[in-house]
């Protein structure tokens, strides 16, 4: 017989040469003050019969007294380890030893799952804020109205509100079990009886914005949790599909200076999913440029001393149950700069900034090859056609933080070399689902995701039951049905 300790794996693995099947695998064991191991090479010996076992679950050089007359190996083993807590199996003729699995004390979360509705057509509803009164949980609806919002089983009974520009919002109950709710969303409108209908000047309601930047945001350190996904289509069809588990460290809405630190949890992807056209060149973005995208914090779009940009007032709209108002921006002068032009909502009481979108201008995008794309062949024509960005805040306990950012960028790419001729678009989407006010925390150096990091590069390996203790945006079916593959 030839014993080999496997050191590695922490388990220890008797191998027998191989021997008819014909010998006894019954026999009977009196020995007083034998070690376990001892005792597990007697039965080998005697059995032909290897026995495994983990060196973590029980104490192999311990010493027992066995008296068992004419029994099986594994009832032997199994009379000998009966007061310790192990799994004893039986394959193959050997007998394999394991460290028995704790039982689950509780239920980790509570699942709630379902497809937010407009009340009047029945259309679906995409990005429908998801939050928890009052509480730093949230989530949003994919572009088909589907939702799974993950809970603490001490959230039973708290109110559970879905929120939509142009929506009355609605609020449940958190039920004590998983449960499939749909939720139908009604439109509302401003009654004009109720609001005063005269030009405001938006100049004046950007100087408020600034002025309640302190009474609106943290000037603590919040750490926030959040949920990545990173998607390219060429020509229509998925090539890569990468998400992930962030921790974002951002610092005090008054101390701008100060940057935001992001550490990569765990994550997953899908590269190549059809065929892809060879093409030499890496888009910008990821979680750590998708981290510092924070209007309110770095005040992008607001007047300074250079005055960039124009304003408009756009009169009001409902968002969250809020009347907002909506004021427009573009450049003064749009020389090919990267200059932006879009949309600020604003809240009409608390001058709060609630909501953004905006985009490239068409000269920006002109010249905006190189800020968009990381790394090209030389010989490679790059044209980028569409560059659009959206960000929004909750409400957490009096304060705003943020809630969502995505991106969405669209290049066309000519290699004649390589007889290319494509459209890709790459979709970004940063998701907040959990923050603390910690003002103590601190990521180490060798934790920190670098600026040069690629996120498709950072994911090594998949653990598929990652998922399932965090909130995170539901994929849509053709997004589900990439993963399945």
């Amino acid at each position: 017989m030839k014993k080999h300790i496997i050191s590695k794996t922490c388990w220890c693995l008797y191998f027998l040469c191989f021997l008819p099947l014909c010998k006894a695998q019954i026999t009977s064991v009196r020995i007083d003050s034998i070690s376990i191991e001892a005792l597990f090479d007697t039965l080998s010996n005697r059995t032909n019969i290897a026995i495994a076992y983990d060196v973590n679950a029980i104490a192999h050089d311990s010493l027992v007294n066995v008296n068992i007359t004419n029994k099986h190996a594994l009832h032997i083993v199994q009379e000998v380890l009966k007061h310790h807590k192990v799994e004893i199996s039986f394959l193959n003729g050997q007998i394999i030893i394991g460290e028995k699995e704790a039982p689950e004390i509780q239920k980790k979360s509570l699942v709630i799952t379902g497809t937010v509705y407009d009340a009047q057509d029945h259309q679906p509803l995409p990005l429908v804020n998801i939050a928890v009164a009052g509480k730093p949980l949230g989530s949003i609806t994919n572009s088909q109205g589907q939702y799974e919002f993950k809970l603490p089983p001490s959230y039973t009974g708290e109110e559970l509100t879905f929120s939509f520009l142009g929506y009355n919002s609605h609020t449940l109950t958190i039920p004590g079990n998983d449960s499939l709710i749909e939720v139908h969303m009604h439109p509302t409108s401003i009654r004009l009886a109720e609001v005063e209908v005269s030009y405001k000047d938006p100049n004046i309601i950007i100087d408020k914005v600034r002025s309640h930047q302190s009474l609106n945001y943290f000037d603590e350190q919040t750490l926030l949790e959040g949920f990545f996904r990173e998607t390219i289509q060429q020509d229509g069809h998925y090539v890569q599909v990468s998400e992930a588990i962030v921790h974002i460290l951002k610092p005090g809405y008054m101390r701008p200076a100060n940057l935001e630190r992001v550490k990569f949890i765990k994550g997953r992807k899908k590269n190549d999913l059809q065929q892809m056209n060879f093409v030499d060149f890496k888009l910008e973005g990821g979680p750590f440029q998708f981290s510092r995208i924070d209007i309110a914090r770095y005040q992008d779009f607001y007047p300074d001393d250079n005055q960039l940009y124009k304003y408009v007032y756009d009169g009001m709209a409902v968002l969250n149950d809020e009347l907002v108002y909506k004021i427009r921006f573009r450049p003064i002068n749009d020389n090919g700069d990267l200059l932006y032009s879009g949309i600020l909502y604003v809240h009409t009481q608390h001058f709060t900034l609630l909501r953004s979108e905006f985009q490239l201008t068409r000269k920006a995008l002109k010249s905006s090859g190189k800020t968009l794309i990381r790394k090209t062949s030389g010989k490679i024509k790059v044209k980028p056609l569409q560059a659009t960005y959206f960000i929004d805040y909750r409400s957490l306990n009096t304060k705003w933080i943020v809630n969502r950012v995505r991106g969405e960028v669209v290049i066309k790419i000519n290699d004649k070399r390589q007889r290319i001729n494509s459209v890709f678009t790459a979709v970004s989407e940063l998701l907040i689902s959990d923050c603390e006010i910690n003002k103590q925390y601190k990521f180490k150096p060798s934790e920190r995701y670098k600026s040069n990091y690629v996120l498709s590069d950072q994911i090594t390996e998949t653990d598929q039951e990652f998922w399932k203790d965090y909130n995170i945006i539901r994929p849509d079916e053709a997004l589900e049905s990439v993963f399945k593959k």
